[in-house]
């Protein structure tokens, strides 16, 4: 009994690997979406975007649905766009006050995404 409650525990743990995986592909969906917020709203280009995305596969070697996860992520900005496009219609000050914010984070998160991180 002791045996089963033991494989059963080690099984419930994420596995390293996996888990590195798993995070890769979310920093990726994530990325895609903060992308799509900065070529919208802080005035990225389309190059700009393309060349981030280049570097951050680089970095994010472990993510197995890099496109797919940063498409992903690239359309959840397109519903944020649009929220956004309804609050500058409404409230102009706070579009303005929230991109402010929005734009200086994202370049932040962006930044920090590239540093190369010491394998685990």
């Amino acid at each position: 009994m002791l045996m089963l409650g033991l494989s059963l525990l080690l099984l419930a743990q994420p596995r390293p690997a996996l888990a590195s995986e798993d995070s890769a592909n979310d920093n990726a969906e994530a990325a895609g979406q903060r992308a799509r917020f900065a070529q919208e709203f802080c005035g990225g280009s389309a190059q700009d975007v393309a060349e981030y995305k280049e570097k951050l596969r680089k970095v994010l070697t472990e993510a197995s649905q890099f496109d797919t996860r940063w498409q992903a992520g690239w359309q959840s900005g397109d519903r944020d766009a649009i929220q956004m496009r309804s609050l500058q219609l409404n409230s102009p000050s706070e579009f303005a006050e929230r991109v402010k914010g929005n734009c200086e984070r994202i370049k932040w998160q962006a930044d920090n995404a590239l540093r190369a991180r010491p394998p685990k």
